[in-house]
Formats: C-alpha cells, sequence, structure tokens
C-alpha cells in the first residue's frame, strides 16, 4: 500500500476539519453519541489488530505522537477529527462502505457536543453519555439514594458534606445533577430503569427528617413510572450476592455494537468492565439480588411505612 496515498487523504481532511471546526464553534449543544463513539473505537481497535499492525507501527507510519494514539485508542478524547479516521482505516486498508460509516461517526460527534461538555471541568462525561444513551439501567446502590432519583434538597444536602468538592463548584454540580436526571427520565424514549436499593440509604437521614421525606415520596412517585422499577433490600435480608460498591449496569439496543458494559463506582471516579465473562457474571449477581430483594409492590409498601414511622 502507498504510504503517501495515505498522508495525501490525511492532509485534506485535516483542512476539512479546520474549517468546519471553525463553522461548528457557536453550535448549540445537543445529546452526545457515546455509543456510536464507543463502536468506533473498537472498530479501529479491530482493524488494527487484523491489518497485523502495532501501535508504535502506526503512530509513525502516520507522523502521529505515540500519545495521540493511546489517546484515541482508549476513548480518551472530547472530539475526533474525521482526517484521523480516514488515515487510519487507509493505514489499515478498510473496506469503502466500513471506512465511510466510521469517517460519518467522527464527523457527528465534532457537530453534536454533548449537554454535559459545558460542565467538563467538574465532572467526566463518560458514564453521563453512557446513560443517556442506554436503553436498560440496572442500578445497585448501597449508602445513598441513586443519583437518578435524587431531588433538588437530596443532592444539594449531599454535596454540603462533599469532601474536596470547592464550594464555587456545588451549584453547577447541581445542576449537572439535575440535567442528567432530565436528560434520561424525560427524553422521548426513556430506558427501562431496575434499582435494588439497600436499606441503609432509606434510612440514613440526608439532610434531615423532612428532607428525606420528600425523597421518599418521590421515589414513590417515580416507581409509579411503567419503565421503572425500585427494589428495596432490606437489612433482614442478611448476606447477599451483592459486592460491596455499588454497580450499574447499562444497556444498548441498535445495531451499534456497544453491547452492554457495567459501571463500578469509586469515590472520586470509577471505572468499566466491558469483556463478556464480566458483565455476565454483573448479571447474575443482579439477578441473584432482585430475588433477595422485597417485590417492586412490597418495596412500594416498606416506602410508605417508613414515610409513617
Amino acid at each position: 500500500m502507498c504510504i503517501k496515498f495515505v498522508f495525501a487523504h490525511f492532509w485534506a481532511w485535516e483542512y476539512y476539519d479546520r474549517h468546519v471546526e471553525e463553522a461548528e464553534r457557536g453550535d448549540k449543544m445537543a445529546g452526545g453519541m457515546p455509543v456510536r463513539r464507543r463502536h468506533l473505537i473498537i472498530q479501529l481497535r479491530r482493524m488494527r489488530r487484523d491489518a497485523g499492525l502495532s501501535q508504535d507501527e502506526v503512530w509513525k507510519a502516520l507522523g502521529w505522537s505515540r500519545a495521540k494514539l493511546q489517546r484515541l485508542e482508549a476513548g480518551e478524547f472530547q472530539r475526533l477529527k474525521a482526517g484521523d479516521v480516514m488515515a487510519l482505516c487507509q493505514l489499515y486498508e478498510a473496506d469503502k462502505a466500513e471506512a465511510e460509516e466510521l469517517v460519518q461517526i467522527a464527523r457527528d460527534s465534532r457537530k453534536n457536543l454533548p449537554w454535559w461538555y459545558q460542565y467538563k471541568d467538574v465532572l467526566p462525561g463518560a458514564f453521563i453519555g453512557l446513560e443517556a444513551e442506554a436503553s436498560l439501567i440496572q442500578e445497585f446502590s448501597i449508602g445513598l439514594v441513586p443519583g437518578l432519583f435524587q431531588t433538588q434538597e437530596y443532592i444539594a444536602a449531599l454535596f454540603e458534606r462533599a469532601v474536596g468538592i470547592p464550594k464555587q463548584e456545588v451549584s453547577k454540580r447541581l445542576e449537572v445533577r439535575l440535567e442528567r436526571q432530565r436528560s434520561v427520565l424525560e427524553r422521548e424514549r426513556p430506558p427501562t430503569i431496575v434499582t435494588v436499593i439497600d436499606e441503609a440509604a432509606v434510612r440514613r437521614e440526608v439532610g434531615g427528617e423532612e428532607v428525606m421525606e420528600g425523597q421518599i415520596r418521590h421515589l414513590l412517585d417515580l416507581s409509579e413510572r411503567p419503565n421503572i422499577e425500585i427494589q428495596i433490600l432490606p437489612f433482614k435480608a442478611g448476606a447477599h450476592a451483592g459486592t460491596s460498591i455499588p454497580f450499574v449496569l447499562f444497556g444498548f439496543d441498535g445495531g451499534s455494537g456497544a453491547g452492554s458494559l457495567v459501571y463500578l463506582e469509586t469515590r472520586k471516579d470509577g471505572f468499566y468492565l466491558e469483556e463478556e465473562e464480566e458483565v455476565t457474571d454483573y448479571r447474575l449477581v443482579f439477578s441473584r439480588m432482585q430475588g433477595t430483594a422485597m417485590s417492586v409492590e412490597d418495596s412500594a409498601a416498606f416506602l410508605r411505612a417508613v414515610l409513617s414511622e
């Protein structure tokens, strides 16, 4: 294959990208497309392996830095240049249809900045983006009410006591949490959300008695929605299949190839599991926890009983 031909395409796309970027700077922020971007990254990594090329061979052939290719394959970018994707497709000798699909994803990612991009200084967007496009969300929450279900007063009380969050960022983080809820719960086709909430999250008085009363009433209201199931895991259930940290299972519809993944939460951030065996294991754990928890109907009755205490 002619490397000179690759570079001709590469610089042509670089010229295109510079002009498109100038035209798009004022675009209104729209919904993200993390599932398609993830599909793009997976395919580029696969194509490199199929071509029998190492990362070192690729970045040297294209005149890139090692860090640039590593960031691209790790998905550590906000906007991906169509020219970069085209250069990789040419180098990997991808067929025309596949190359056009991946280049289009790159172009779209530059046009459609996700709503959370404006908050990138206080929050990484990967989790929010995946959450916003998932068709199924299964969450196990231990000590706190799940973020999608928290009331504004509950959120404010959490941030008031949070360690490591500057006071000037609190209001911005509150905005993010509320916008995150709207983008998922109020979208045209909301996802199916199934949650198992440890009883401790309901018993802990975050913000005081009045705030918790409002929070529990909000959970009851949400449980009336046809796409939401809330189950309480009571103290009396004893030992259970759950892990010692909260986790979220994301499922995606469509032909993006994104499949499913698991998000494991840590204090500051979190990490993802994508291997089929790992995802299957967490599906089994969640299924067993559903069997241990109260039914949806009994959970609603339990929440009403807590309100009357």
